[in-house]
């Protein structure tokens, strides 16, 4: 692989056990907000898992900062899902679980890095708002060994617009009027 793979940062994920404490820490210890939660599962979503089809459900809260960066968290609803098992792995601990990188080419980049011989853990589909007929695609590579932790790419097609979130947590604004 010759040419750069990678155009920027997206995300970086951290799955916990407990998405409202996490989203709570954030918020009230390092003023970090607005988080947006859903509800992912069967009704908008559709996944393969290690090469099979696969039913799960999970909490998911985004968080963009300043630079465009975002924080996401997960929370497994069940044990079905690669989120289950990575906190399974962690003994239960919040930790991070993958990094999202943009890429040009979503259909170039998913055909270099599975001719690395990376194994795909993840291949989903996410529907967007109601109006919109367009679905994100999300695609994780096992690059455990090699980077440390699990790599994302993801497909977001021109128009596509995320479903209204089921929650939202702002950071209170503290500050008071100058007197």
């Amino acid at each position: 692989m010759t040419a750069t793979l990678f155009t920027g940062a997206n995300h970086v994920c951290i799955v916990t056990r407990d998405i409202d404490r996490a989203v709570r820490a954030w918020v009230e210890r390092y003023g970090v907000g607005p988080w947006h939660l859903w509800t992912k599962d069967d009704s908008n979503m559709s996944a393969v898992v290690d090469g099979r089809p696969e039913s799960f459900a999970f909490r998911v809260g985004l968080c963009t900062l300043a630079s465009g960066f975002r924080l996401e968290l997960i929370q497994p609803l069940d044990e079905r899902g690669p989120y289950a098992g990575s906190l399974a792995r962690h003994e239960g601990r919040d930790h991070v679980h993958h990094l999202r990188l943009d890429v040009a080419d979503y259909g170039d980049a998913r055909e270099s890095l599975v001719g690395l011989g990376l194994g795909v853990p993840l291949d989903a589909a996410f529907d967007g708002a109601p109006d919109v007929e367009s679905t994100v695609s999300a695609t994780y590579f096992d690059t455990m060994d090699e980077l440390g932790f699990t790599l994302e790419i993801g497909r977001v097609p021109p128009g596509f617009a995320m479903p209204e979130p089921e929650l939202v947590v702002s950071v209170p604004d503290t500050r008071q009027e100058a007197r």
